[in-house]
């Protein structure tokens, strides 16, 4: 498992220091915020990426008309 150039054990130090530094509660509520800002960055994307597709789709047909009208 590598998450950014991070691997498994240094992962487990760092939710360690976390739960030492920020305790069991705050733990808690940052893990839930973070749960969100992810879950709000792939809605993000995966609606750009919607969004992107579907522009290049009236771009492809635009081109296909243009060849169709050159002929």
């Amino acid at each position: 498992m590598d998450i950014f150039g991070i691997g498994g054990n240094e992962l487990i130090v760092i939710i360690l220091l976390a739960a030492i530094i920020l305790g069991p509660e705050r733990l808690a509520r940052s893990a839930r915020e973070i749960g969100k800002f992810v879950k709000n960055v792939k809605s993000y994307f995966s609606s750009l990426s919607t969004e992107l597709k579907a522009e290049l789709d009236v771009l492809d047909e635009l081109e296909k008309v243009k060849r169709d009208v050159m002929k």
